[in-house]
């Protein structure tokens, strides 16, 4: 169902839309943990940690993606808030069509080197050739990605992130399923999980696509009315390589500190993959909220209701504080139950490690709350090079810590390093919103 963020009460749309954002994202991140769980207690923690060596890589493929599609996303919001839908299905076509040259370019470099990129992050040994060909795996389904992320991103352009959510729940149990049954009764291991992962994301995609068929005609495109327009693949290409290359540097970043874990050990690695997991799912909630107010802003943005997008960052900030703060103490007293979940028991030794990390690291999880609020709304706005250049500064400082201290106090460098890279992300957000964003007409004349 669209929902037009033009008219009407701006906390209600907010919490309308980003509620069934939150649960797709949360979703989502289920995917590679059902993955972690399943192959972590009936494999052990060498396939979690041969996982937990691909996931950085997978991510960069994943987020590529995402950042393009983001960038066609904010397009599509803005001409479905002027009530441009012819703009808008052409804006559509045109994303699909390049989106899916670059996929398949993708999908044959990952698939080929896979090997040579699981090497670059120093993987240990006895679990590169499993990490390998997991993301070989993953690498070949890619187009299935492609196809869900650019559908969906189509839909929240138009105010349904309902439909999402829908299809994410049915492609999850489904996945769950084949996690269990590839990996413990057929003893596929970690290919079972890729094949698992794949598999699911496919039916994801085609049951959005029938979904629109049927439902949307806004968005119902004939295979022969797919087509690039290079007028706005121009348009598409400045908000979606910026977007995609500020996706591309922050999980560069996270593989380059996945490296440095990797020199710790495979007890290291599995306690870091387990807690980057529980990470994603503090994290993923922030994200969500900031995506609300980014398609709220395009769309007032189309419909050039310019004074309600302030208003909606301001909302969005709180609500993103309020929702990490809580989140904190959660984690704080359920940590080592959370690890359990992945890691047996008697891993004791890489629950400690975890456990070591994840406690100092939940105190500033508040201040990705602020980094996405303000994120959100700069895309939005259509000023992605503020969320550009935020990476930019924040990346080097995590990596730079992270390899410096790894050696002396372990996986607590790398919470070191992502503290300190958001207080910085920070007050370079707060330096631009009150130079050029406190108001959507000072970025207009910007």
């Amino acid at each position: 169902m669209t929902r037009d963020m033009t008219e009407g009460n701006i906390t209600k749309h907010l919490l309308l839309y980003s509620v069934p954002l939150i649960f797709s994202d949360l979703l989502q991140q289920l995917y590679h943990t059902v993955d972690s769980v399943v192959v972590g207690q009936f494999k052990g923690k060498e396939a979690l940690a041969a996982i937990g060596a691909a996931g950085p890589i997978m991510n960069i493929l994943i987020f590529m993606i995402a950042g393009i599609t983001m960038g066609a996303s904010i397009l599509m919001a803005e001409y479905f808030g002027a009530k441009n839908y012819k703009r808008l299905r052409e804006e559509l076509s045109t994303s699909l069509g390049a989106g899916l040259i670059l996929t398949v370019v993708l999908t044959v470099l990952f698939y080929a080197g896979s090997d040579f990129f699981i090497r670059l992050t120093r993987t240990p040994v006895e679990i590169s050739a499993l990490a390998a060909r997991y993301l070989r795996v993953i690498s070949g389904g890619l187009i299935f990605t492609f196809l869900y992320n650019i559908l969906a991103a189509a839909l929240r352009a138009t105010g349904d992130s309902k439909t999402s959510l829908y299809v994410l729940m049915f492609s999850t149990a489904i996945n769950i399923f084949l996690d269990v049954y590839f990996i413990r009764n057929l003893q596929l291991g970690v290919l079972g999980a890729a094949y698992a992962t794949v598999i699911s994301e496919a039916v994801s995609s085609v049951a959005l696509l029938i979904y629109i068929y049927r439902k949307v005609p806004a968005l119902c495109l004939k295979p022969s009315e797919i087509r690039i327009d290079l007028q706005l693949l121009k348009s598409t290409v400045n908000y979606s390589s910026v977007s995609a290359l500020q996706q591309t540097m922050l999980y560069l970043g996270r593989l380059l500190v996945q490296s440095g874990v990797n020199t710790l050990g495979v007890d290291a690695i599995a306690a870091f993959n387990a807690a980057s997991i529980i990470d994603s799912y503090v994290l993923a909630p922030g994200s969500s909220i900031a995506s609300s107010v980014t398609t709220f802003s395009a769309q007032n943005k189309g419909g050039r209701k310019y004074d309600r997008i302030p208003k909606a960052f301001k909302i969005t900030m709180v609500i993103a504080v309020t929702y990490t703060v809580f989140v904190t103490f959660a984690i704080l007293f359920a940590g080592r139950p959370l690890f359990e979940i992945f890691l047996k028991p008697s891993e004791t030794n890489a629950i400690a490690i975890g456990l070591a990390y994840l406690r100092p690291m939940a105190c500033f999880y508040f201040m990705a709350g602020i980094t996405y609020s303000f994120q959100g709304y700069f895309r939005g706005i259509g000023k992605l090079k503020f969320t550009l250049m935020g990476t930019l500064i924040q990346m080097p400082i995590r990596i730079i810590l992270t390899y410096s201290l790894i050696a002396d106090i372990g996986l607590k460098s790398v919470a070191v390093g992502t503290t300190l890279g958001w207080t910085c992300m920070i007050i370079f957000d707060i330096y631009v919103y009150k130079k050029y964003g406190s108001s959507f007409e000072q970025v207009q004349e910007k």
